[in-house]
């Protein structure tokens, strides 16, 4: 016979037992929440690994960030958790983190560079460059770059031809030239080309591949596009600095020119907190140079970057394994089991903007479209994956490594 007393009990421990579990579901839901915005409680549980104890892929942290007098609170994906190797080889745990909305301004990947740098040798007077192979509808072998210096050029001066950001600009059809000191942006003498092989020759752009340098003259997709090589470009630079504007950028290569961002904004990271940007642990980064460039696998470590193909679980246009390993984040967020083919649209990779959440934007990655020197890979604002020209100011989701 089953006893009243015996049932009564049971049901008030088992009412007990209800209201403690919620109580303990209460009290773990209150601390992740409050978890989520402190970023030394973040860090110390992604070094222990104890971060999916408490989150989940795609879960978000939030941190405050301000652009000038712009306050915001963006939030960030938890897209993976590893073993990652500082510069000294040290190993450290942590969870990488991504913005899940772009910065609310673009930022192009790198400037147009230079055509030239001088040696210090050269006098006033006529000069050319011979146009080596026929690049787009503007660059022909037909013609030659010719100018006239008023002035003696110093060593490392650099010669910019204004070609407009497009390869259908004829470059020797009065087009601006400036000569700068290298990096700056104070133009010392002025003038315009012409089609001509007057005076003295400079050099010939490539006579193979338009996007190798020779000798002292650049690639003609780096003069018209700006530079593809994530360990050289202007956006790590940016992404990489607290500096304030005028400070951040400095020229990684004889034809370096200055970030359309260089003179107006200060580098991304003051726009956090010291105490935040602590816990952004500056890991090995390797990223694949393009073709031209015999596809080296530049090796940096950045406190900041951006998602390669390969962390998006796409398919590469490197050799698999060379661009760092899949985030989980996306392989869920795309259900598949196998990467995602290159070149093809994907609305779930669609970023928006930070300050318009309804606005999908073009969202730079830092893989470098192989087959030239000027395009970088971006997912578009519709979710197609392509290439676009690094001078493009295109928005960017900044990702970081958070360890203590």
């Amino acid at each position: 016979m089953p006893n009243p007393v015996i049932n009564e009990q049971l049901e008030q421990l088992n009412h007990l037992i209800s209201h403690q579990n919620a109580a303990i579901d209460l009290l773990a839901s209150d601390k992740r929440a409050a978890m989520t915005t402190n970023i030394a409680d973040i860090a110390m549980l992604c070094k222990n690994g104890e971060i999916m104890e408490l989150m989940d892929y795609g879960d978000q942290i939030s941190m405050a960030w301000a652009d000038g007098e712009t306050n915001y609170t963006p939030a960030l994906n938890l897209c993976h958790e590893s073993d990652e190797l500082l510069e000294d080889a040290e190993s450290i745990h942590g969870a990488f983190f991504e913005w899940d909305k772009t910065l609310p301004y673009g930022t192009q990947f790198d400037a147009p560079e230079a055509i030239y740098y001088f040696d210090g040798t050269e006098a006033a007077g006529t000069y050319h460059i011979e146009i080596g192979t026929d690049y787009g509808t503007g660059w022909s072998t037909a013609k030659a770059i010719q100018f006239t210096l008023t002035d003696a050029p110093a060593a490392d001066d650099q010669l910019v031809i204004n070609c407009g950001n497009d390869n259908a600009n004829d470059p020797t059809n009065g087009r601006t030239w400036n000569v700068y000191a290298k990096g700056s942006t104070t133009s010392k003498q002025t003038g315009t080309t012409s089609d001509g092989t007057g005076g003295t020759k400079l050099g010939s752009t490539s006579t193979t591949d338009a996007h190798h340098t020779n000798g002292r003259v650049n690639a003609i997709s780096r003069v018209v596009y700006g530079y593809n090589r994530w360990s050289q470009s202007g956006i790590r630079q940016f992404l990489n600095s607290a500096a304030a504007a005028n400070a951040w950028w400095t020229p990684q290569n004889p034809w370096d020119r200055p970030h359309a961002l260089a003179a107006t904004k200060a580098g991304f990271l003051a726009g956090y907190d010291a105490s935040v940007v602590q816990h952004f642990k500056p890991i090995k980064v390797v990223t694949v140079a393009c073709n031209a460039d015999s596809n080296a696998e530049d090796v940096t470590y950045d406190k900041v970057f951006l998602r390669s193909l390969e962390q998006m679980y796409v398919s590469p246009m490197a050799a698999a394994g060379k661009e760092g390993s899949f985030w989980e984040y996306y392989k869920r967020l795309l259900g598949r089991t196998s990467p995602a083919p290159l070149w093809q649209t994907y609305t779930r990779l669609i970023k928006y903007a930070l300050e318009a959440p309804t606005s999908a934007q073009h969202c730079w990655c830092r893989s470098a479209t192989l087959g030239n020197a000027g395009n970088a890979m971006l997912v578009h604002s519709s979710g197609t994956l392509s290439g676009n020209a690094a001078v493009t100011a295109t928005r960017c989701a900044p990702s970081v490594f958070i360890s203590e």
